[in-house]
């Protein structure tokens, strides 16, 4: 009778559990649902809600299944899963805590960023990378403080502390690339040799539209549409060139050769005037110089060459995008004139003159 009345308990018991946690899970549910409906900035949280939801959710069918052990051990072994729901509603509690703070710091730098973006400032690089930094450092405080908790971490952490020495040798090597990374990453975002948005080129090699500055690397988007991706280590280590920094106007170079039989004046002002009513041209005169009537793009002849008379006009745009698509149109609009106006771009030759009669009786034979 005695073991009839104890499998009614371990029933009633079992069935209690498995009722407890679904209601829970469902009151957790949709009083979770209610708060972000009803609150006015509920909407803004939505992440933050549906991460609660699945943590709560786990959580508890974690302690359900702790507290259901209870029907397979005995008395002797309760002390021992008492300790164990503790530290189960400690990670849980820690871990709802982590996202929280998580969600409310990339809430405020998201917060920042838009007001950057509509004062029409356009840099949030610092932000961002501060974003990835905070949210790195609250999700390691969170891991550390569940570690804590979990006696088998306790032991690793004393066994490393055993060999110290060698261990923080590897650890020192191993994490030198990552710490060289963030370090970069810290000098990027404050020093801002670019920011995000901005294009430039690293080296000789890589150009592009800056994308992403996180805590290990810089996303550049290329003219390809490809996205590559740099460590900021090596970024830190290269000559930048920079065309937004400071100001997005620049000086697009326009070099033409022309023959040395074409009239260099009339050459010099059809790149003139082509020069100056492209739609992408701007003028960067002062007004003392209008007043002096100088010209709006400059032409000067910078060389004489083998096969040409080369000149170079200096022509102004507002960024680097209008001025890559005016020099592209300009070498189109510039022949064209050309050939209308008779101006010849000659093909490389090279003259062989032969002095002496001997080489001339060498060429006849």
């Amino acid at each position: 009778m005695k073991e009839l009345l104890l499998n009614n308990i371990q029933i009633v018991w079992f069935i209690s559990v498995i009722l407890s946690t679904f209601l829970l899970v469902t009151i957790s549910k949709y009083t979770l649902s209610f708060i972000k409906r009803k609150w006015s900035r509920g909407a803004e949280f939505s992440s933050l809600f549906t991460r609660l939801a699945k943590i709560n959710k786990v959580f508890l069918i974690v302690l359900c299944l702790g507290l259901l052990s209870y029907l397979f051990l005995d008395k002797e072994t309760h002390s021992f899963m008492n300790r164990n729901i503790v530290r189960i509603i400690w990670i849980g509690t820690v871990s709802i805590i982590t996202v929280i703070s998580a969600s409310i710091s990339s809430h405020y730098f998201d917060k920042r960023m838009s007001l950057v973006s509509r004062r029409d400032k356009g840099d949030v690089t610092t932000y961002k990378y501060l974003n990835y930094l905070a949210n790195f450092f609250i999700y390691l405080t969170g891991l550390i403080l569940i570690a804590l908790s979990i006696p088998g971490l306790k032991s690793i952490a004393a066994a490393a502390a055993g060999s110290a020495g060698v261990l923080a040798l590897i650890a020192g090597v191993a994490a030198q690339e990552g710490i060289a990374n963030l370090a970069g990453g810290l000098f990027i975002a404050f020093f801002k040799p670019f920011r995000i948005g901005d294009i430039i080129k690293i080296g000789d090699g890589i150009m592009g539209k800056v994308e992403d500055l996180n805590l290990r690397h810089t996303t550049i988007n290329n003219f390809q549409n490809k996205r590559i991706i740099i460590p900021n280590a090596i970024i830190n280590k290269e000559n930048i060139t920079n065309y937004y920094l400071g100001e997005y106007k620049m000086c697009e170079w326009i070099e033409v050769g022309i023959s040395y039989d074409s009239d260099i004046d009339s050459a010099m002002e059809i790149i003139r005037q082509e020069c100056e009513s492209h739609k992408y041209c701007i003028d960067n005169r002062t007004e003392q110089e209008k007043s002096k009537n100088i010209p709006k793009v400059d032409v000067q002849v910078i060389g004489l060459g083998d096969s040409s008379v080369n000149l170079k006009a200096w022509v102004w745009c507002a960024s680097y995008l209008t001025g890559f698509k005016m020099r592209n149109d300009l070498y189109r609009s510039i022949k064209q004139r050309f050939d209308k106006e008779g101006v010849e771009i000659p093909f490389p030759h090279t003259t062989v003159v032969f002095k002496g009669k001997k080489a001339l009786e060498t060429i006849e034979s």
